[in-house]
């Protein structure tokens, strides 16, 4: 997300408001998100806040479903869409994620379910929202029970790790490691006709 830039509404939308507590969580963690401190970056007085959130915990709940729509929901909706074979779906869904930098989201939201009942139980639902995806993806390739598990897992813990772990490689390898972790998590996929 990008900090918004004030422009000549009067009013900011709650989207921008937001985005911009999103940017300070990534930034700082969950304490820095003050409304002073998101009014001063916005260039608005307190009182805009409060055109869209009855506090700051309203804020918070917030943050946590726009979290799970935007790097959730809508990335899985948007690769569902394009009605591929779910091999080619789990390519896609990879580059999706890449593409909207959801893995450098999930860190910050990660961080602050650990301290956090209110997010823990929202990243905890979202990675279920995840998982039955993926898995439901391996297991129209034929695999089964602990095998479309395993690779449904490790489909997202390269996908929710690498990125951060390893930020600095070129896109070319980024491009190669993607298509080599597709190949080896859909290789050995069973034969239909077994």
């Amino acid at each position: 997300m990008k900090r918004s830039s004030r422009s000549a509404k009067s009013r900011l939308d709650r989207t921008e408001w937001l985005e911009t507590a999103i940017d300070v969580l990534m930034d700082g963690g969950i304490r820095g998100i003050t409304i002073d401190r998101m009014a001063r970056i916005l260039g608005v007085t307190r009182g805009s806040f409060y055109h869209h959130f009855a506090d700051r915990e309203d804020l918070l709940r917030a943050m946590l479903d726009f979290w799970e729509s935007e790097l959730t929901i809508r990335i899985r909706d948007e690769v569902q869409a394009l009605r591929l074979d779910p091999r080619t779906t789990l390519l896609a869904l990879s580059r999706a994620i890449r593409h909207r930098k959801a893995a450098e989201y999930d860190v910050a939201f990660r961080a602050w379910a650990l301290h956090d009942p209110m997010a823990r139980k929202v990243v905890r639902e979202t990675d279920e929202i995840r998982l039955e995806y993926i898995r439901g993806l391996f297991q129209e390739l034929g695999f089964t029970d602990m095998d479309a598990e395993n690779r449904a897992r490790l489909f997202l813990y390269y996908e929710m790790a690498d990125p951060v772990l390893f930020a600095e490689q070129a896109p070319e390898l980024k491009d190669r490691l993607v298509e080599e972790r597709h190949r080896f998590l859909t290789s050995g996929q069973p034969d239909p006709d077994d």
